[in-house]
């Protein structure tokens, strides 16, 4: 499911943040004469803007003692004695948050599914996702209760080595792998519309 940086009820395309509202058939128009280039430019220096503000501000007050801390503190307990080990974790997952957001892994993601998902918007077709939708509530998830068992001893036979030869812990672990996949599925399927 792309990311939208646009909504287009009855063909209005909306930016909210700014308050916009161009006809789709506008925003189409001017898309495809920028071209996928100019966009994904656009999305680069918003993301690279952002998290350069975000570290900036945000993180330098989660650092010192600001309400932010505060907060941390009084929510997870920090102020208790000991609680040294818990600072810790807190002050790890700050820095996973800002190497998170400062990794090229991350802005490609967010670049890709920003213009993906806002040229997609533009281009909106009545059609589109009602087949994915189609695909995966009647066929897709007809064929894994169909062949629910089968799979599960295959994909049992496969985490055997993992589960120290105990089968049963093996095709417990698959059920249990099978049913996330399935709700992905259910999700992606509502995602359509």
């Amino acid at each position: 499911m792309a990311l939208s940086a646009l909504e287009c009820p009855d063909n209005v395309c909306h930016s909210h943040h700014g308050g916009h509202a161009v006809a789709r058939e506008e925003v189409e128009r001017n898309l495809n004469a920028h071209g996928p280039d100019w966009c994904e430019r656009v999305a680069e220096r918003i993301y690279e803007i952002s998290v350069d503000s975000f570290c900036q501000t945000v993180m330098p007050n989660l650092q010192q003692q600001g309400w932010q801390r505060r907060h941390l503190e009084w929510e997870f307990k920090l102020s208790e004695e000991p609680a040294e080990v818990e600072r810790t974790v807190v002050d790890g997952a700050i820095n996973a948050m800002e190497s998170f957001l400062r990794s090229h892994e991350v802005q490609r993601l967010f670049v890709k599914e920003l213009v993906q998902g806002t040229l997609a918007e533009a281009r909106q077709d009545p059609l589109k996702g009602k087949g994915i939708r189609y695909l995966i509530e009647q066929e897709l998830m007809a064929f894994l209760e169909e062949r629910r068992e089968e799979l599960l001893d295959r994909v049992g036979e496969r985490l055997l080595e993992d589960a120290e030869g105990d089968f049963e812990r093996a095709r417990r672990c698959a059920e249990s792998d099978l049913m996330a996949v399935q709700h992905l599925l259910i999700n992606h399927a509502e995602a359509q519309g």
